[in-house]
């Protein structure tokens, strides 16, 4: 046993380590020279491209001006200055003042061109053709001891920017257009699409951020991940675009959306009317308690968000969700009436509730007896368990799920919940320590508590639902599964539609499930009627005709 506790040590530490964005340290060989011929021909190509007359020129003239600009860039973030106007005066140039589609590149802790991000597959890196440089813009999180700005990620935000250099004027003047809100590019009296590199900053984030590297010890050792449970924020919030809350499942993390993600942010349909929020929770804890903690930071958000004005968006809010995550959704909207409590406790709650130590209590009044959420509008299910998963009933998963080491205040909480909740154990019948409290495996047994006061709640009213559902080949409808759930627990009705794809239970990072994404968004902006006529009529949208896998 001791030969494995090294090779062990080296894996966790490993994952530990911080990332780091690209330093520029040396000057890249290409970009070494004098900075006049190179300034030429950006400047004589940016003429090319403000001149009607010459637009038979234009795209020779946009491969040049970005080839120049390129050079410049590294110039500009490589050579030496103490920070970026000093820098950019060194070569003859300025930073441009920074507006509402402009970022101010000394607010970033990293500018950085997007080639410089290893991108996880070249079949999947999205990039849009255009004037400009596609970058990426790194915000770090707090300092160690600084408290970290509401809804931020743990490990920063990215930002999709495309470097320009503007000679509308004497001093040429460089621009960093944030691309997810802005598409083009004015020079002269015309409008040329700006490039941009979608994957890399996805990528990139999923690189700094260490959400998604340790899944397994997040199931087993959920009281580490208590402090990162939270809602984040990917994007500043914007109070005009609906926040479309993506919350993923067991064992996983907000990385179950990332091809998601990937396809749909070179759509300016979806970047100009959504903004995308991640809730992330650790998932070894019962299915029912997450649920509640969903509902209390949904709950912040929605304060955060009215105290900052309009919340017309948020009312519109469209949530996906996955496996174990589509449970603490589906409760999260639901009024429980009584159902969640009878399916727990033998005796009515003034009965049992004197016997309670205060945490126990306050525990099953949040859990139990709740207001539902009332933003969401339309919710996503995918490969969600709705009636339990039969393998949680396996030996093996009854085994890890003896593993599963729950915080030591909610390890108080259960036992003393549980043990109300059971005849035998208040007359005596059975000793206390044989009582255990739920984790997320035993609460995914069709059998649990949880699912017989979940299969006694209707859907609600006034909310759409739509269904993805795996199938890996095993049978057909309803004898199909995807391998963890089975047909007969992740349908479910009525919903607006439900769609089964041949994909195992990682529903999410299948083409056809992004496809199907993007539908019901698209029809949730159409039936909100926010649309505007231009939009309406784009036929790769409307008619499904987007080409999985091709670069704009």
């Amino acid at each position: 046993m001791r030969y494995l506790l090294l090779p062990l040590a080296v894996f966790f530490l490993c994952q530990c380590g911080a990332p780091q964005p690209p330093v520029c340290r040396t000057l890249p060989f290409g970009s070494r020279g004098a900075v006049e011929p190179v300034m030429e021909t950006a400047r004589r190509n940016w003429d090319i491209l403000a001149d009607p007359r010459k637009k038979e020129q234009w795209p020779a003239a946009e491969t040049e001006y970005n080839r120049a600009v390129a050079i410049l860039f590294d110039k500009l973030r490589c050579e030496n200055g103490d920070g970026w106007s000093a820098r950019a005066a060194a070569i003859g140039t300025a930073i441009s003042t920074p507006d509402k589609l402009h970022e101010d590149p000394n607010d970033q802790d990293a500018v950085f061109p997007a080639t410089e991000v290893r991108i996880r597959s070249s079949a999947k890196h999205r990039v849009s053709q255009g004037v400009g440089i596609p970058a990426v813009g790194w915000t770090a999180t707090s300092p160690v001891g600084v408290p970290r700005p509401k809804f931020h990620p743990p490990n920063g935000q990215v930002r999709s920017l495309t470097v320009t250099l503007d000679f509308s004027n004497k001093t040429p003047q460089w621009r960093f257009a944030k691309r997810w809100v802005t598409e083009k590019l004015a020079i002269g009296k015309h409008g040329h699409q700006l490039a941009a590199d979608w994957s890399a900053p996805i990528d990139f984030f999923w690189d700094m951020c260490e959400l998604d590297d340790l899944r397994i010890q997040n199931v087993l050792l959920p009281e580490r991940f208590t402090e990162e449970t939270g809602l984040y924020f990917l994007q500043p919030y914007d109070p005009k675009k609906i926040p479309i809350v993506m919350v993923h499942g067991l064992v996983s993390s907000p990385d179950a959306y990332r091809d998601i993600l990937n396809d749909l942010s070179p759509e300016p349909w979806f970047r100009e009317h959504y903004q995308v929020w991640l809730y992330n929770y650790p998932t070894g804890t019962p299915w029912l308690y997450n649920s509640m903690r969903f509902r209390q930071i949904m709950n912040e958000a929605g304060d955060y968000v009215r105290a900052r004005g309009d919340d017309h968006t948020l009312r519109k809010m469209v949530i996906l969700s996955h496996s174990m995550g589509g449970l603490l959704t589906r409760a999260a909207v639901t009024d429980p009436s009584t159902k969640f409590y009878d399916s727990h406790f033998e005796k009515p709650f003034d009965q049992l509730e004197p016997t309670l130590k205060p945490e126990a209590r306050e525990l099953i009044r949040e859990g139990l007896f709740y207001k539902p959420l009332t933003d969401p509008k339309r919710i996503v299910f995918m490969a969600v368990p709705h009636r339990g998963s039969p393998m949680a009933s396996f030996r093996g998963a009854a085994f890890i799920s003896n593993l599963i080491r729950l915080p030591k205040t909610l390890t108080i909480d259960l036992l003393d919940a549980t043990a109300k909740s059971l005849t035998d154990s208040l007359e005596g019948k059975v000793a206390l320590r044989k009582v255990h409290p739920p984790t997320s495996l035993s609460s995914l047994s069709p059998s649990s508590s949880e699912f017989r006061g979940l299969n006694q709640l209707p859907l609600p009213e006034g909310i759409a639902f739509h269904s993805i559902i795996g199938d890996k080949g095993q049978g057909d409808t309803p004898k199909s599964s995807d391998g963890v759930v089975p047909y007969w627990s992740s349908h479910i009705g009525p919903v607006e539609s439900e769609l089964i794809i041949p994909a195992n239970h990682a529903v999410p990072n299948h083409p056809e499930a992004t496809s199907e994404v993007r539908r019901i968004l698209f029809l949730h902006l159409e039936k909100e009627g926010i649309l505007r006529p231009s939009e309406k009529s784009e036929p790769r949208v409307a008619r499904k005709a987007y080409e999985l896998g091709k670069n704009e």
